[in-house]
């Protein structure tokens, strides 16, 4: 099987989360080279999850998978945000984005991950304990 063939099933998930306009859609259009999720100053454009498979060099197949921001509001918010927490749970490496000078909620989604891969058997959470951060 080519890696171009590969299922998505068997591709590294990586993960982008953090508040709604951190930069999380502007990354993955970044990290593809390509216009793969919309980009606006308007919260809440990413409503469900993106996933981009790719072929990521000196790794192979990945799938990025850019999610609604984890503070959304209101009834559709609190939709997008189980969404992002459903996709969190396919993630083998998660990228958080911080956005401005409180980071007090993405710390908590960062414990959050390390307390899931740690309880994990290797199914259903994060694989990769250390996270990088990005700051925007």
């Amino acid at each position: 099987m080519s890696l171009n063939n590969t299922p998505r099933a068997n591709r590294l998930h990586i993960g982008l989360f953090g508040r709604r306009n951190s930069g999380k859609s502007s990354l993955i259009n970044a990290l593809t080279g390509q216009e793969t999720a919309t980009v606006s100053d308007v919260p809440g454009t990413t409503t469900d999850p993106v996933y981009k498979a790719m072929e990521l060099y000196g790794i192979g197949p990945v799938v990025f998978i850019d999610t609604a921001g984890f503070d959304d509001e209101g009834k559709l918010g609190k939709l997008r945000v189980e969404k992002t927490e459903k996709a969190s749970a396919e993630t083998d490496i998660a990228l958080v984005l911080f956005h401005d000078e409180d980071i007090r909620e993405e710390l908590e989604w960062v414990k959050d991950f390390r307390k899931a891969c740690r309880e994990s058997s290797g199914v259903g959470g994060p694989a990769q304990t250390d996270f990088p951060f990005f700051m925007g």
